[in-house]
């Protein structure tokens, strides 16, 4: 009686370690999984870039729905079911630019390539993995990059303005603009703005009005720390637009000058440089004054009075002879 126990009881153990094992190794195939992937990839604007995704553990994933999406579910990135891929719904600006690549995926591993990444792709995407018992999905930040053009340098003036202004294009993210003096000091602009080109590609441009500094630098960054620099010596306010005044009006000046000294000798001598008219200089001038016009060779010039051999009308037909 007691052995018959002891085998009945023999026989439930093993029948039920049997089940429990039956247990575990079901639970083995339909192991739950991981998907993983970076936490962000930087890309040039341009180029093609591989955005990682694997499980773990390591399993093989021909079998399942890889499905690559931003940010909505539907339409996706790229779809693969079974091993074969999908794109009847794919997002039309990925067309014919997106390829999974299943060289490693019997392993788990299957990353995206996205060949000529434009600004439009930069973003969250999403690898979502799903099997007939299990699913997850992993997240990857896309940055994509373009370095702008060097900092262009100009400047426009005006008899009362001096406006400097600095511009640069092909920018990705959205750019930032500094000016600073020669000392480092930051400048604050008069003018900024941002726009955005068909290939949402940024432009900015600033200006400053009437800088104080005769040396200027325009420095353009994005918050990838990435940064073009440009400087250029300009001139002080005022400084060329003085010069041209200089130039168009010493003339006036001389000859004024002229007059001056020859009126102040006739006053110190009244009866000098008196002319067949028998009129003395400020007489001759002062009939003269108001009758200037074209063609007029009685038109007094300053040289021609100060002369002390000759009388006015001969200074005037020897100056305006043939």
């Amino acid at each position: 009686m007691v052995g018959d126990y002891t085998v009945a009881s023999i026989m439930h153990s093993t029948i039920i370690s049997f089940f429990i094992l039956c247990s575990l190794y079901k639970e083995s195939l339909s192991v739950r999984f991981k998907v993983l992937s970076a936490a962000s990839v930087s890309v040039t604007f341009g180029s093609d870039v591989v955005l990682p995704c694997r499980l773990t553990p390591e399993m093989n994933a021909e079998k399942m729905e890889i499905r690559w999406f931003k940010p909505m579910y539907q339409p996706y990135v790229h779809l693969c079911i079974n091993g074969k891929d999908d794109y009847s719904i794919q997002m039309p600006q990925f067309t014919n630019r997106t390829e999974l690549i299943k060289e490693n995926i019997t392993r788990g591993v299957f990353p995206l390539m996205i060949h000529n990444v434009t600004a439009q792709d930069s973003g969250e995407y999403y690898c979502f993995v799903e099997s007939s018992e299990h699913h997850g999905k992993a997240t990857v930040q896309l940055h994509v990059t373009a370095v702008g053009t060097l900092p262009n340098i100009s400047s426009i003036r005006s008899e009362d303005n001096h406006t400097v202004y600095c511009e640069s294009r092909d920018w990705h993210p959205q750019p930032y603009l500094l000016w600073t003096d020669n000392k480092g000091n930051k400048i604050i602009p008069s003018m900024q703005n941002v726009f955005r080109d068909e290939n949402n590609l940024y432009r900015i441009i600033s200006a400053i009005n009437q800088p104080t500094t005769s040396y200027i630098t325009c420095t353009v960054s994005n918050s990838l720390n990435q940064t073009k620099q440009n400087s250029r010596q300009i001139r002080e306010k005022g400084l060329r637009n003085t010069s041209t005044r200089f130039i168009i009006t010493w003339p006036s000046v001389a000859v004024s000058l002229i007059s001056f000294w020859c009126i102040c000798l006739q006053a110190m001598n009244p009866g000098l440089y008196v002319g067949e008219t028998g009129q003395t200089l400020p007489q001759r001038m002062n009939s003269h004054r108001f009758n200037i016009k074209p063609g007029n060779t009685d038109a007094p010039v300053a040289a021609h009075f100060c002369s002390n051999t000759h009388s006015i009308k001969d200074l005037r037909g020897n100056s305006f002879k043939g």
